[in-house]
Formats: C-alpha cells, sequence, structure tokens
C-alpha cells in the first residue's frame, strides 16, 4: 500500500536518474522519434525498442513492444495493447492501459482504467479505478471509488471510500472503505463494500456496509468489520463470514493495514 503512495512523487526523481533517454514534448517530431524505435500511427506512437522508454510529456498515445522499462510522467495517457517487458512507472491525468507488463506496474492518476496483464506486484492509485486485467503477484488499489473485475494470483489490498468488487481472487483479501467514519455523509454509497465476485481465500473486509450479492463466491475464513450487518441475497455463497460489529472504530485499527 506504501508503494502506491509513493509511487507519483519518486517517478520524476526516477525518470530524471535513471540514465534512460528522455523524450520531452516539443520537440520536432523527426527528431524524437529518431534512434527512439518508434512511428506514428493514426495518432499513437507505435514503439519497437528493446530498451528503456522514458518521457516528460503532455497527452500521450501509445502502442508497440518496449523491451526493457517503461517510465512516464505525462498528461492523459492512452497505452494501446502495449508490451512491456521491464517494470513500468506512470503519473499522469486520466490513464487508459492495455497489454502486457512483465514486471512491476506502478501508476498514479486521475480516472484509471486498467486492463493489463502483470507479471508481478501491481501498485494503482487514482480518483477512479476499473480494473478488468490479471495479475500475478500481489495487487495494492487506492482511490475514491473503483470496480474491480479481473483475476487475482496473490494478496489484493484495495481502499476506496466505494468498492465494486465483481473479479476472481486467488490469495486473500484486505478491502477497506471509508476507514474513518464521517457522520455526514452526503453520498450514500460511502463505505459501502459490495461483492459480486469470487473470493477463493477469504480474508478482511472493513466498511460501514457490506453486501453479498446473488453472484458472490466466498470461500475461506473471511472477517468483517462493519457498522451494520453483512447483507446476503439469495443465491450468495458464503462459508466461514466471522461478523464483528465495527463500533465506529477506525478500519486502520482494525485490520492492522
Amino acid at each position: 500500500m506504501q508503494k502506491v503512495l509513493l509511487a507519483a512523487s519518486a517517478l520524476t526523481t526516477a525518470l530524471m536518474t535513471s540514465g534512460c533517454v528522455i523524450v520531452v514534448d516539443g520537440e520536432d517530431d523527426s527528431k524524437m522519434l529518431r534512434g527512439h524505435g518508434a512511428r506514428t500511427v493514426d495518432g499513437y506512437v507505435v514503439l519497437d525498442r528493446d530498451g528503456d522508454y522514458s518521457r516528460l510529456a503532455g497527452d500521450m498515445n501509445l502502442r508497440g513492444r518496449i523491451g526493457g522499462d517503461l517510465s512516464l510522467v505525462a498528461g492523459d495517457i492512452d497505452a494501446d495493447d502495449l508490451e512491456v517487458g521491464g517494470d513500468v512507472s506512470i503519473a499522469g491525468g486520466d490513464i487508459n492501459y492495455s497489454g502486457r507488463i512483465g514486471r512491476e506496474a506502478s501508476i498514479a492518476g486521475g480516472q484509471i482504467t486498467f486492463a493489463a496483464d502483470v507479471g508481478d506486484d501491481l501498485n494503482l492509485a487514482g480518483g477512479e479505478i476499473e480494473f478488468s486485467g490479471r495479475v500475478d503477484g500481489e495487487a495494492a488499489l487506492a482511490a475514491g471509488e473503483m470496480t474491480v473485475g479481473g483475476w487475482f494470483g496473490d494478496e489484493l489490498h484495495a481502499h476506496a471510500e466505494e468498492i465494486r468488487f465483481t473479479g476472481e481472487a486467488t490469495g486473500p483479501v484486505t478491502f477497506v472503505s471509508a476507514k474513518e467514519l464521517n457522520r455526514n455523509r452526503r453520498n450514500r454509497d460511502r463505505g459501502q463494500v459490495e461483492i459480486s465476485g469470487s473470493l477463493e481465500n477469504g480474508g478482511r473486509i472493513c466498511a460501514i456496509d457490506v453486501v453479498f450479492t446473488e453472484t458472490a463466491r466466498v470461500r475461506g475464513s473471511l472477517t468483517v468489520w462493519s457498522e451494520n450487518p453483512p447483507v446476503t441475497r439469495s443465491g450468495a455463497q458464503v462459508s466461514g463470514l466471522d461478523y464483528q460489529p465495527r463500533n465506529g472504530r477506525d478500519c486502520d485499527d482494525l485490520t492492522g493495514d
């Protein structure tokens, strides 16, 4: 969780000291592309290079292949079916990412739509997150609100004011929503965790309200701290549920996360 919160502040420094080639937006296009294994098609920079690719820029549209690491500080970013062999570090505005990342990824932005496969750990931080990818390592997601589908092969940590989970988690999960209580709730969904997917190895949930919809599948031991008793709709399959009234306590104190 700490990595995802530090990703944005650390990224600029990393770009400036990494020794990678940094392309600054505003250079002549032909000069910018020369030596970077890139071409432009339909407004996208199409990359085909074995090394690293780093850039400080405005809005960016990327496709293609990078054998090494990708590091970006930019405006809005659209990475369409982009294959990166190494690590990915991005700080930007609205970010749309699909494709494949061979190792770790740390991404911080505004509205994040993520549909890539990640070979190692993933850290996402944004105002709003929509996830439909695949993560082989641990995942940490932090946002104002999020919808989480896809597949997770290891531990999953998600912190948001509202969490909707529709995916499959094979490792234990920690879901935290409204970790500190605000009695003057303007958003009635604030503090709600809704489970419509599959939790194969239980975990921990701390929220105001927890709902297991008719498509929820929960196996293993799952501890739920909430202000109101969890709602289990008809058709849900929930085993090993341990409900403990939250009684106004902060989630950090309960989960130790």
